[in-house]
């Protein structure tokens, strides 16, 4: 029997360059409809990504947050490439310009003559500014109460599975 890796490369691009290359054990991604974990041998995929944080486990070093504002996201076998609208470590958020872009926002989406394009731009615009800053506020409250920025996970022991009779299936 062959031994299952226990890690994945995960590479992290954005508009401006890499972001992140390394071997991971565990990625979370904020995707379309929640959160989403990859562990090594997770099924192919590719999603669409929300503004939100992005958190590696890495094989060596302590765990590391991004935010991303929005991409999309692709598993293979053994690697997981984020390419990200644009990326930034959580410690670099400016909560002061994100404050005046979402009231920047809100005007516009308060404006009855805004087009159409720039509601939507507004609204998104609203949607990435209001995830940074509570990622911000998030990480500087855990910083400042002396907490580690750490997250833990374990894959849950496996109970209960049920036996499956393939002479059955295949009646």
């Amino acid at each position: 029997m062959i031994a299952k890796s226990r890690h994945f490369q995960l590479q992290i691009v954005d508009v401006h360059g890499e972001i992140y290359t390394g071997l991971a054990t565990f990625v979370v991604v904020p995707g379309e409809l929640g959160e989403l974990g990859i562990l090594a041998g997770h099924a192919p995929l590719i999603s669409i990504l929300r503004a939100g944080e992005l958190r590696i486990t890495p094989v060596d070093g302590p765990p590391e947050i991004l935010f991303i504002e929005g991409g999309m996201v692709e598993v293979q076998h053994e690697t997981v490439t984020v390419l990200a609208n644009n990326g930034l470590r959580v410690s670099d958020i400016d909560p002061k310009l994100s404050q005046n872009r979402i009231s920047a926002a809100e005007r516009i989406l308060k404006e009855r003559k805004a087009s159409e394009m720039d509601f939507v731009a507004a609204e998104l615009a609203l949607q990435s500014e209001i995830a940074k800053l509570r990622a911000f506020q998030k990480y500087q409250q855990a910083s400042q109460g002396n907490e580690k920025l750490e997250y833990g996970w374990e894959r849950p022991p496996l109970e209960g599975i049920p036996e499956i009779n393939v002479q059955t299936l295949e009646d």
